[in-house]
């Protein structure tokens, strides 16, 4: 064929190449998880206290972002100082329920910290009984908890935060009448956000990516929690494992949340053996996803 002809078709496959090469590398970009996307709630290190050299660890890790628990009451600019040290950041903090009742103590201590979302992670604690206890509630108490943390939302929102609710495995035990108590609680206001837990989904005995569909609009986070064995109790925290090294498909829940505008992907574990040994594990695993 003439030369014109060759030099066509040559630069046709170039332009074919470049094309392929861009979409493998978009496609690695939009599913794949680098430890810069990657979240540390600080929870997982609570029993390793001082904060100072575990945000040292964490940022030699290469992890920019923590969530924090407990903001209603910590000294923020004394911490805030130590994450800047470390260059942390941190868009979210989980606060319990009952301190929604002093917003403008939240919304400051929020706007120190240029946190972003605020997460309350259980209902009300009940007096004088175990944690699990504070999730034994009929459909009704259930309702009831849902419209009044729904009554916070615009109350934050006027302040350029969102307020959201992070979930356990209670949420997805069925109520005598077949209704979850996440719908309870999910479904009076459109503007209040869900920090899915997707390990505890699982425990729960929810699929979880059927809730990711039906919450997508809502969805700001997500905690990755992972277990070894799901013939096991998965209530149980020795049960819990770093991410990656148990039974869950990451694979497939992390590119389902991506479709969705989840901002922070946390690690948790509620209680490991050794913290830097979780964080490097589950860091290397989501590397390669």
């Amino acid at each position: 064929p003439p030369r014109s002809t060759l030099d066509r078709s040559s630069a046709a496959s170039d332009v074919y190449k470049r094309q392929l090469l861009y979409l493998i590398v978009s496609l690695r970009r939009e599913f794949n998880m680098n430890k810069q996307d990657v979240t540390m709630q600080l929870y997982t290190t609570r029993h390793f206290q001082p904060y100072e050299p575990i945000l040292k660890f964490l940022s030699n890790s290469g992890i920019v972002n923590i969530e924090l628990f407990g903001l209603e009451s910590m000294n923020t600019d004394e911490f805030k100082s130590m994450m800047d040290q470390s260059n942390i950041t941190s868009k979210s903090t989980h606060v319990g329920f009952e301190s929604l009742s002093d917003s403008d103590n939240i919304i400051n201590r929020a706007n120190t910290m240029n946190i972003k979302h605020i997460i309350v992670p259980a209902p009300p604690a009940r007096k004088d009984a175990e944690f699990k206890n504070t999730f034994d509630m009929d459909e009704e108490e259930w309702m009831d908890f849902g419209k009044k943390l729904s009554s916070h939302v615009s109350i934050f929102e006027d302040a350029g935060l969102t307020l959201g609710y992070h979930n356990h495995s209670y949420e997805f035990k069925a109520l005598p009448s077949g209704k979850l108590p996440i719908e309870c609680m999910m479904d009076h206001n459109e503007n209040l956000k869900l920090e899915i837990d997707l390990g505890w989904t699982i425990a729960g005995g929810a699929d979880p990516i059927p809730w990711i569909q039906k919450y997508s609009n809502k969805i700001i986070g997500c905690h990755l929690k992972d277990f070894y064995d799901q013939n096991k109790n998965l209530l149980e925290h020795d049960e819990q494992s770093a991410v990656g090294e148990g039974f869950i498909d990451w694979p497939s829940l992390i590119s389902e949340v991506k479709k969705t505008p989840c901002e922070v992907f946390v690690l948790e574990h509620d209680d490991p053996k050794d913290y830097k040994e979780y964080t490097t594990k589950s860091l290397e695993y989501l590397e390669t996803i």
